[in-house]
């Protein structure tokens, strides 16, 4: 077998689509479509099947991708074994960030770009980056954790810390030392109701409490607040620095949170993935203070 066709075959599975797996490997999606055709005839098996209106894996698939998998994992531990990445600081790296907290890294990530030119980063915005590692979608996360999970190898880069806060507009209509039941808070929607804290709102306040809306990421939450939709939890290590925004309760020790640099613990990191977690993990040491 050509391994070459296999990368393309892993790309697709990862990407979900063979459109991600051609964004992927900067090649049109025809000719990933062509390379698994021709995957699939030398092989003299299928390995997807077209099911509820969407290509899945079929069973020869599934264990072609495991085989494939472990594969890779092996070309990559000889391929750092001997040296023969390291002075590759070229090519795409995938960064896998909290929705909509990515975004703030930005100032940091430029850094990067600015330190290692040829390295092309991509930011994906997901619910859970670690997940992302997990299944291969990215080589490299930014994430907010308590832990660090036995199967990553994570860098601890300090607490972030979490209060109620309002904006000044808000505040010209409803005082901070109102009791915090009679706030308008800025609620969490159902994707991240299980988070630390809309487990807080469900926990500490009651059902009756007034919520205008519900969001499902940080960049949404920040804004509604700032507009003076309600009051809700943010880092403070961010909303400090906003001059329309005031905290009217001291920090809460239960909702603070750690911010990682992660990759896979199993799988050797590239040249590129050393770079990021080097040239990053200072920068945003110094961004938590």
């Amino acid at each position: 077998m050509n391994w070459d066709d296999l990368r393309y075959f892993l790309a697709a599975v990862r990407g979900g689509t063979f459109s991600a797996a051609a964004e992927e490997l900067a090649v049109n999606r025809t000719t990933v479509a062509r390379r698994i055709t021709q995957l699939e005839r030398r092989l003299g098996q299928a390995l997807f099947v077209h099911q509820h209106n969407q290509y899945q894996l079929s069973q020869f698939g599934e264990e072609l991708y495991r085989q494939a998998s472990r594969l890779e994992k092996d070309l990559l531990s000889l391929e750092e074994q001997l040296g023969l990445g390291e002075e590759r600081l070229e090519g795409q790296l995938r960064i896998a960030a909290p929705l909509g907290l990515g975004p703030e890294f930005i100032n940091e990530l430029s850094q990067f770009s600015l330190a290692y030119p040829q390295v092309r980063w991509e930011l994906l915005n997901t619910l859970d980056p670690i997940a992302a590692l997990n299944h291969r979608k990215a080589d490299v996360a930014i994430a907010v954790s308590n832990t660090c999970p036995p199967h990553i190898r994570g860098h601890f880069l300090g607490e972030m810390g979490r209060a109620v806060y309002a904006s000044k507009s808000y505040l010209k209509r409803i005082p901070a030392e109102t009791p915090l039941a009679q706030h308008h808070w800025i609620g969490w929607g159902k994707d991240l109701a299980e988070s630390q804290a809309a487990k807080w709102i469900a926990r500490e306040l009651p059902d009756t409490v007034y919520k205008p809306a519900e969001v499902n990421s940080w960049n949404a939450i920040l804004a509604a607040v700032k507009s003076g939709l309600g009051v809700a939890h943010l880092w403070c290590f961010l909303a400090d620095s906003d001059r329309q925004l005031t905290p009217i309760r001291p920090p809460d020790e239960e909702l603070s949170m750690g911010l990682w640099l992660m990759r896979p613990a199993n799988i050797p990191a590239n040249a590129r993935v050393k770079a990021f977690i080097t040239t990053l993990r200072p920068l945003l040491k110094q961004r938590l203070g």
